[in-house]
């Protein structure tokens, strides 16, 4: 059996998720804050969706899926909105990067939510709405995931100013 060396396998690996993994405390603020006050979102959202023939746990196991998806969104929502207002864009009063980053979020959340609704009921990635959701009348667009892509994001700026005095 040929001997594989493990140095410069994990120098290369530093190496590579050193240049594209460079994420200040900010960012893992954003990333972890968000996705969890995204799964105590999902987690009370759930009667508004229809559970199909999951149980409980599977129903809890998505949850805590799409609330990583969630803190991902809202991850490149702030990074979207650094190349606009600069790295210290959440401690300043500029409205573009705000618009950046609040619009990003409601943008991909509306498209996934049109993907989502439109995939076979038993798709791992499709879901349906309870008669419970409230839904926008023309478009059909269900309010309570639009009202938690306002709600969520404004949260998660609140926590990670009050976790952080300064910018990075």
């Amino acid at each position: 059996m040929q001997e594989v060396e493990i140095r410069p396998l994990a120098i290369c690996w530093r190496r590579f998720f050193g240049r594209t993994c460079n994420m200040t405390r900010t960012h893992w603020l954003i990333l972890i804050c968000g996705s969890l006050i995204a799964f105590v979102w999902e987690i009370f959202q759930m009667p508004f969706f229809e559970p199909g023939d999951l149980e409980p746990f599977e129903r809890t196991i998505r949850c805590g899926i799409a609330s990583l998806g969630d803190g991902v969104i809202l991850l490149t929502a702030y990074s979207l909105a650094g190349l606009r207002g600069g790295h210290a864009w959440l401690w300043q009063a500029a409205k573009m990067p705000y618009a950046i980053y609040f619009g990003f979020g409601l943008v991909v959340a509306i498209a996934v939510k049109m993907i989502a609704t439109s995939l076979p009921a038993n798709s791992f990635l499709s879901w349906r709405y309870s008669e419970l959701m409230p839904q926008e009348p023309v478009t059909g667009l269900a309010l309570i995931p639009i009202a938690m892509w306002t709600i969520v994001p404004a949260l998660t700026i609140l926590l990670v100013r009050f976790a952080r005095a300064e910018p990075d």
